[in-house]
C-alpha cells in the first residue's frame, strides 16, 4: 500500500502530574483573524467529545549519530491508537508552515523499515558515507504513551482542535535509561490552517496555561527522550 501525506500544525506544552485539561468550550476567533485580516470564517470551540485513553508504543529509528533528528526529521513506527502505522515527519517547506508528515501502513511485526519512507531520507542517511541506508538505521528509541485526546468540534461537528494529553516513558536503546514526563499537544484538525488557524491556538494558549501548561521548550519527544 502506498502512503498518505498530510500537515501538522500543532503546538506544545509541557505539564505537572496534577494539571487537568480545562473547559475549552467557547474558544474561538472571529471570520478574518490573524495576520492581515481576510475573508475566513469563524471558528468557536461547541462542544468537546472525550476518548478513552489509549496506549501507544513507537520505536524511533534513526542514525546512530542521529542525522535524522539534526534536520529535524523523525522516523517512527507506532502501534495502538487510531493511527498506528509508519509516520515519518518532515519539516515545512516554507517559513511558518507547519510540518509534513508522512503515513504509511503497518506490516508484521519484524517488518523493516518500507523502502517508501526509506528513499525519502536517502539523502540524509548517506551523509555519514555508511554505504546502504537501510543498515545505518537503526531503533534509536523506545516511547510509550498513555494518551487521552479531548476532540474540539464545532456546532457543526468538525473538529477543530485535537488536544492530546499524554503521559510519557521514553528508554533510550543505546544505554537503557529512561525518562518519564507529561504533557499536551493542540492540533489544528484537517481543513483548519493558515491565519485563521494560528490565531484559534493562539486563543486556546491562555486557557492552557492558566491550567498549569507551560509552552515546551523541547523539539519533540525524541529529542527529548534521547536528551538532545
Amino acid at each position: 500500500m502506498t502512503g498518505t501525506e498530510q500537515i501538522e500544525i500543532e503546538r506544545k506544552y509541557d505539564v505537572d502530574d496534577e494539571a487537568a485539561v480545562p473547559d475549552l468550550v467557547g474558544v474561538g476567533v472571529g471570520a478574518g483573524a490573524g495576520a492581515g485580516g481576510g475573508a475566513g470564517r469563524a471558528l468557536e470551540v461547541a462542544r468537546v467529545e472525550l476518548d478513552p485513553a489509549a496506549s501507544l508504543s513507537a520505536t524511533y529509528h534513526d542514525t546512530p549519530d542521529h542525522r535524522l533528528l539534526g534536520a529535524r526529521v523523525t522516523l517512527r513506527r507506532r502501534t495502538g491508537g487510531h493511527d498506528a502505522g509508519w509516520h515519518l515527519k518532515l519539516p515545512p517547506e516554507v517559513a511558518g508552515g507547519g510540518r509534513r508528515e508522512v503515513h504509511h501502513p503497518l506490516g508484521a511485526d519484524d517488518e523493516p523499515v518500507p523502502a517508501a519512507l526509506l528513499d525519502r531520507v536517502a539523502a540524509l542517511v548517506a551523509t555519514g558515507g555508511d554505504g546502504d541506508g537501510a543498515s545505518a538505521l537503526r531503533p534509536v528509541l523506545l516511547l510509550e504513551t498513555r494518551r487521552t485526546v479531548h476532540h474540539l468540534l464545532d456546532g457543526e461537528g468538525r473538529e477543530l482542535v485535537e488536544v492530546a494529553d499524554d503521559g510519557v516513558r521514553a528508554t533510550r536503546v543505546a544505554d537503557g535509561r529512561v525518562r518519564t514526563w507529561r504533557e499536551w499537544e493542540a492540533e489544528l484538525g484537517p481543513g483548519v490552517d493558515g491565519p485563521e488557524g494560528d490565531a484559534l491556538l493562539d486563543a486556546l494558549a491562555p486557557r492552557l496555561r492558566a491550567a498549569g501548561a507551560r509552552p515546551s521548550v523541547h523539539r519533540s519527544k525524541l529529542a527529548l527522550g534521547l536528551g538532545d
